[in-house]
């Protein structure tokens, strides 16, 4: 018996210790494919033939970074790790003109198809194409729904959490009834109750820049006040409802997947107040003589830029929520 004990810690000690040496040797490429999109097509001449060996290259249009790859011999090529954002895309080959592609658009954790048909000529002459790619992702069975920055800018919502858009999407849907003055409610956090495409509330996973941010009961994260705080420090996030690959894991139901926004090259920032106090409330059927006093302060600002152009940014984020509520 002690010689069985001794080999399974072995193994187990084993295990961990290649885990460590994967997560050490490319940390990038474990988180990359539920953060990061990827940008991928093929390379052909006009007559449909496969061009190899030509260098694609993708410029970010926000901080300036550039990746680059080559295309296979059958022109296939894929570009990994893309932050989300827009991008320009150059290619170049031999006995063909430059082609300039913009108008390249990569969301959080989505494959964008970009082809290209070269034109024979000298590789000094440019050919530029203005167009967005198609967001359409043809390379994938999963099911969901985007939710971009423009609708989480422009969108109001009622205490400022940003987890009350992916009610957007067909198939998820909340319970107030989880929202219980019981003993019981501990057992299920605090946090938003949605249900995707039938699954329980626990079955979900939430997920922040490639973080599990499941509360204790492992459900949607959320304060006391049934609020997940920190709305413009959110730049998009996907609502996953079927047919997801297992790289995202860890959940029977549907994957909140989220990035939070990074500086660019441009100074941008916002500041905001917004205030709800008791004397501007219609009375209910349920309210005696007086309505109960309750006044709501939630303000905060955020801001991002450059540290130094195309090479280092910072991006920060403060939000405050207070409450008095009495009852009469």
């Amino acid at each position: 018996m002690p010689v069985i004990n001794n080999r399974s810690r072995m193994e187990i000690l084993i295990g961990f210790t290649l885990v460590a040496v994967c997560w050490c040797l490319n940390p990038a490429l474990l988180r990359a494919q539920t953060v990061s999109g990827t940008i991928l097509g093929l390379v052909q001449d006009q007559q449909g033939g496969a061009i190899g060996k030509a260098e694609v290259s993708a410029r970010s249009l926000d901080t300036g970074a550039i990746r680059k790859t080559t295309s296979e011999d059958n022109g296939e090529y894929r570009i990994a790790s893309v932050p989300a954002g827009s991008y320009e895309l150059s290619i170049t080959a031999p006995g063909f003109k430059t082609e300039v592609r913009s108008g390249i658009v990569v969301t959080v954790g989505a494959d964008v198809g970009v082809n290209f048909a070269m034109t024979v000529g000298a590789v000094n002459e440019k050919v530029e194409v203005t167009a967005e790619a198609a967001q359409v992702d043809t390379s994938g069975s999963a099911m969901g729904g985007f939710v971009n920055s423009a609708t989480i800018r422009e969108l109001p919502l009622n205490g400022r959490d940003w987890l009350q858009l992916a009610l957007l999407q067909p198939g998820a849907l909340t319970s107030s009834g989880e929202y219980q003055t019981d003993t019981s409610r501990a057992q299920r956090g605090n946090g938003l109750a949605i249900s995707i495409s039938g699954g329980r509330v626990t079955e979900n996973v939430f997920r922040i820049d490639g973080l599990v941010v499941n509360d204790h009961a492992n459900a949607g994260p959320g304060s006391s006040l049934h609020v997940n705080m920190g709305v413009d420090s959110i730049r998009e996030f996907s609502v996953l409802t079927n047919n997801y690959s297992a790289e995202y894991g860890r959940g029977a139901s549907g994957v909140v997947n989220a990035i939070t926004k990074s500086g660019t090259n441009q100074f941008h920032g916002s500041a905001y107040y917004f205030h709800r106090n008791s004397a501007l409330d219609a009375r209910n059927f349920f309210d005696g003589k007086k309505i109960g006093a309750f006044h709501r302060h939630q303000y905060g600002g955020a801001g991002g830029g450059p540290i130094k152009k195309d090479k280092t940014f910072f991006f920060s984020n403060y939000e405050v929520l207070t409450d008095l509520l009495s009852v009469i």
